[in-house]
């Protein structure tokens, strides 16, 4: 049965009235909710909305779900929920058809079996999934409650959204604008940086439009020192100088900011917002009382740091992330400009020190110019002296001892200063300096001069010392410079002394050379005169003998005759007689001296035909020695009974002579040597004819001096060698006629005039009596003295024609008895030839200077004798003009 229940008509309405209540109630505390919701963010709209469904509908579960473009935004009751599982039970549900749902757990009332259903908002995609035990859950109010609350959440979460994003774009423009702010201060020092050449103007930069920029009142930059172990201080604004005097120069371990951020390679920044204030012990220099805030940040540039600034404010503040950035954008700009600066600045200091060191070496190499351009050395170190002064010094004392023509030593002192007036007080300054180191040999520097030996090969020969008026103006360069110099003056005095030392053994030589020959050519000469007359007597069996002694003699006269030669060589004296001359007559000439050697050797001898003439611009008698000291080389160097082949042709603008033998040739090793003096190549026990070694570097030295070159080939020892003298032809413009030579004239032993009287003074009675007799024999009358005052006498009573002196004459010399004759007035019109064995061109000038008409180098050819005699005495002309002649 049925129970019924009976309600009152009284009762009914106070429960609508109750529900209608409520229902306002829930109306307006959803309106205040919304009211509630302004300016929340929209995950605590949505925690909100969980809250308010949980604790009003006495909810046990609840999710909200709403998607937008920032992504899904989820809240759910309780925090352990099935999401999974509500979401599939929920699916198809509405407020007016609820599913079931099984919780995990049971609810405080011990149920598990829950009714759900989901609501979804309006204008926003997504849901709203909500459940409760009660068996009449969700009521038509709950239903028109959850729908409301659904499209209020929606449209306060949409709200909030957009507010937030117009927010975070108000936000983002401002940081924008407070980017391109920062971007345009930080151009404008970096323009300011950029224009900065010296890390002091660097400085000047940061902490003028850096400091502005940054909003700083004050600030500093310090640079690490040279040693790695100090901050030093470049410049800061805004703090009291006497504060500052305390924080010239930092430690680098120093528990300072500054000096922290050097060591960390990060800024350091700090706020005070409790009042403290910074202090001396821990922090930079502290600006006015009323600052609490700075930033310290390293000059870094890539592994290296530079040194630190800092910079302090004038209020309490957190540096935000943008400030610290900008702070530091403005470190890095500095650090790079700095780094800059150094480098412009190590550039410059290295282009001034490379442009210092050229002007240096511009002067030791124009100072060892000079030094090589004369051997005058006080002219020369006056020269030196006046071209460091004024470039290197404005004053210069240089002391050196030189080596007197007695042997004995001199002290020279050239002082240059660049007043005038004031010469003698370098003088005194120099020598004072001079005195007081006398002792050390070595250089070094004063307050304002530097002193340095002069020294060769290890012997102090003076001292250099160069000055300033300006205090530190030399360092360790100009040291340098004045030691190298101080050096370069001791190669040029030690090279003086070895030129003079040169020069006197050299004369001792050329003297050594003359007496040498004068002492072989006065036995030669009456052998050579012996063996005439023996030619010329009728009879006699001693032709084999005359033959071999004719020989020998021929061939220590050549021996004498190649060492002088050498002689005037080696000292640039051989003089050339040029004139068109054609080669083949020289060479015919060449082949006839040559022709005793290659007679006695029975060697074949192959001449080029005749043909056109080869003229070159030359002296015939030296290039007749040319060829024949070649064909001299071949004939002694080649068996007897061998081959020798001369050809002579013309090769583009030259001539040129190939000697080729088939004799001992040249070993490859002796090739570059074989033109060098006294080289001689060892080849067998007739060395003994090979001479001295001279014949083949009297070739090359004449050649070349007729513009020509020789050289020598050979392809081993024992098969020959070949010489080629090549030489440069001569204009085929000249005349042929033109000083064609012809050769020697020809020996006459004529005697015609037997009238003439000739007078002979020679101390070498030998050769004074076959001279005599020669000249008896020619039908001349013949008076002879045997030294100077006899001669004189001779002369006066005689009253010769000409006169045959003897130049080493004792008592009185040749030259005196000479000038002595011409000083004679009877005897105003005699002839004089000189017979010497002295033929260098000092001899000849000084017999020209006595009088001499002719000068004749023994030993004497009695045909080149007679010729000259024939010469003067045929001709009326003045004797102003000596003839140089010289033996075969």
């Amino acid at each position: 049965m049925t129970r019924e229940r009976t309600f009152r008509l009284p009762d009914l309405a106070e429960q609508g009235a109750l529900a209608l209540r409520r229902q306002v109630n829930d109306l307006f505390e959803l309106l205040e909710l919304s009211s509630a919701w302004q300016g929340m963010r929209p995950e605590e709209i949505a925690q909100s909305v969980i809250d308010l469904l949980v604790s009003q509908l006495r909810l046990d579960v609840a999710l909200l779900r709403i998607q937008g473009l920032e992504g899904e935004l989820e809240q759910r009751f309780p925090l352990d929920l099935d999401r999974e599982a509500l979401l599939a039970a929920s699916r198809g549900t509405s407020p007016d058809s609820p599913a079931a749902f099984e919780l995990s757990r049971p609810n405080p009332l011990g149920r598990t079996a829950v009714r759900v259903v989901e609501v979804p908002p309006l204008g926003e995609p997504g849901m709203v999934i909500v459940g409760s035990w009660r068996e009449n859950f969700p009521t038509p109010h709950e239903r028109h409650l959850l729908r409301a609350i659904a499209n209020q959440v929606a449209l306060a979460v949409q709200s909030s959204r957009e507010a937030f994003a117009q927010r975070r774009l108000a936000e983002e423009r401002g940081r924008l604008e407070r980017m391109n702010s920062a971007l345009s201060k930080l151009h404008a020092v970096s323009d300011g940086l950029s224009r900065t050449h010296t890390c002091l103007q660097v400085a000047e930069v940061i902490l003028s439009q850096g400091l502005a920029a940054m909003g700083a009142h004050a600030g500093s930059m310090y640079l690490v020192d040279e040693t790695g172990t100090e901050l030093c201080l470049v410049k800061a604004v805004g703090y009291p100088e006497t504060l500052l005097r305390n924080y010239l120069r930092i430690p680098m371990d120093s528990p300072l900011p500054i000096a922290e951020a050097f060591r960390q390679r990060r800024g350091v920044f700090s706020a005070w917002g409790d009042g403290s204030s910074l202090t001396e012990e821990h922090g930079p220099p502290r600006p006015p009382p009323n600052t609490d805030v700075f930033a310290s940040v390293p000059l870094v540039i890539g592994d290296r740091c530079l040194g630190g600034m800092g910079f302090n404010f004038p209020a309490a503040r957190r540096f935000a992330e943008d400030e610290r950035a900008f702070i530091l954008a403005i470190s890095q700009q500095a650090a790079q400009a700095c780094d800059r600066a150094r480098l412009l600045e190590a550039e410059r200091h290295a282009r001034l020190m490379a442009e210092a060191r050229q002007q240096r070496a511009d002067l030791l190499s124009e100072a060892s110019a000079l030094f090589a351009c004369s051997l005058d050395l006080g002219e020369t170190f006056s020269r030196v002296a006046h071209l460091l002064v004024p470039r290197f010094a404005d004053w210069i004392v240089l002391q050196v001892t030189e080596r007197t023509a007695s042997g004995g030593d001199e002290t020279r002192t050239v002082v240059v200063h660049r007043d005038p007036a004031k010469v003698e007080s370098a003088r005194e300054l120099g020598l004072s300096l001079l005195s007081s180191t006398r002792n050390e040999q070595r250089t070094c520097v004063t307050n304002n001069s530097v002193i340095a030996p002069v020294m060769a090969r290890g012997r102090t020969l003076g001292a250099i010392v160069v000055g300033s008026e300006a205090v530190g103006r030399y360092d360790t360069e100009s040291l340098e410079l004045v030691a190298e110099l101080g050096l370069r003056a001791g190669v040029a005095l030690d090279n003086v002394r070895l030129y003079q030392e040169a020069r006197e053994a050299d004369r001792r030589k050329d003297e050594f050379l003359a007496m040498l020959g004068h002492e072989l050519r006065n036995p030669l000469s009456p052998m050579v005169t012996a063996l005439h007359l023996m030619r010329m007597k009728e009879g006699g069996d001693f032709d084999r003998e005359r033959t071999i002694i004719g020989r020998q003699v021929e061939h220590l006269i050549r021996l004498v005759d190649d060492l002088l030669d050498v002689s005037r060589i080696t000292r640039g004296k051989i003089q050339l007689k040029r004139g068109r001359v054609d080669l083949l007559t020289v060479l015919a000439k060449a082949v006839e001296m040559a022709s005793p050697l290659l007679e006695q050797r029975a060697h074949h001898l192959v001449l080029p035909a005749t043909g056109e003439p080869l003229f070159v611009d030359g002296d015939p008698a030296r290039l007749a020695q040319v060829l024949a000291n070649l064909l001299n080389n071949a004939a002694k160097y080649t068996d007897p009974g061998g081959r020798i082949v001369v050809t002579a042709a013309a090769e583009g603008e030259q001539a040129v002579f190939r000697v080729r033998d088939n004799g001992a040739g040249i070993a490859p090793e002796m090739l570059p040597r074989v033109f060098d003096m006294f080289v001689q190549e060892d080849r067998s026990i007739d060395r003994s004819q090979g001479g001295l070694g001279l014949g083949l570097a009297i070739v090359r030295s004449l050649v070349e001096l007729h513009g020509g070159t020789v050289l020598v080939h050979s392809e081993g020892l024992g098969r020959g060698s070949e010489f080629v003298v090549r030489l440069p032809l001569a204009a085929p413009d000249v005349s042929a006629c033109d000083a064609i030579w012809s050769g020697s004239p020809e020996m006459s032993a004529r005697g015609e005039d037997h009238a003439v009287r000739l007078l002979v003074v020679d101390d070498n009675r030998d050769a004074a009596e076959l001279l005599t007799e020669l000249l008896e024999a020619k039908g001349y009358v013949m008076r002879v003295a045997h030294d100077g005052p006899a001669g004189l006498e001779a002369a006066r009573a005689f009253r010769p024609h000409l006169a045959l002196l003897d130049v080493g004459l004792p008592v009185m010399d040749g030259y005196e008895l000479a000038s002595r004759l011409r000083q004679e007035p009877p005897l105003g019109d005699i002839k004089l030839v000189a017979i010497t064995g002295y033929g260098q061109d000092s001899d000849r000038r000084r017999a020209h200077a006595a009088g001499f008409d002719v000068h004749l180098v023994k030993p004497i050819d009695p045909g080149q004798l007679l010729h000259v005699i024939r010469e003067l005495l045929g001709e009326s002309g003045e004797r102003g003009r000596v003839a140089t002649q010289s033996s075969p």
